[in-house]
């Protein structure tokens, strides 16, 4: 599955709105943040917001997918012990990829 849409012409979704996230990983607004944070630069960057968005969305995708995959792992977890691995994987991962904004 591929990232979905996550802007239009006007609309750029963020945080929980955009990422297919567990709910027990709990990390929308930590992602909300630095989407505002690459949408600020592609609207500073591009003078038409439509451009701005589709700049957005391509900057993102690859973090959509992989938070995507982070979540799904952490529900699938068999036990509690394999749930803490792989929702400190996912925490790991989240500090150590953050993007620059």
């Amino acid at each position: 599955m591929g990232t979905p849409l996550l802007t239009s012409a006007r609309v750029a979704l963020i945080g929980d709105a955009a990422h297919g996230l567990s709910p027990h990983i709990a990390s929308g607004g930590t992602l909300g943040i630095e989407d505002a944070g690459v949408l600020r630069g592609s609207l500073t960057a591009e003078a038409d917001p439509e451009k701005a968005l589709t700049s957005y969305e391509h900057a993102r995708s690859a973090r959509f997918d992989a938070v995507r995959e982070h979540s799904a792992a952490v529900e699938r977890a068999d036990d509690a012990a394999h749930f803490a691995r792989r929702h400190a994987a996912f925490s790991h991962w989240m500090l150590t990829t953050a993007p620059a904004t």
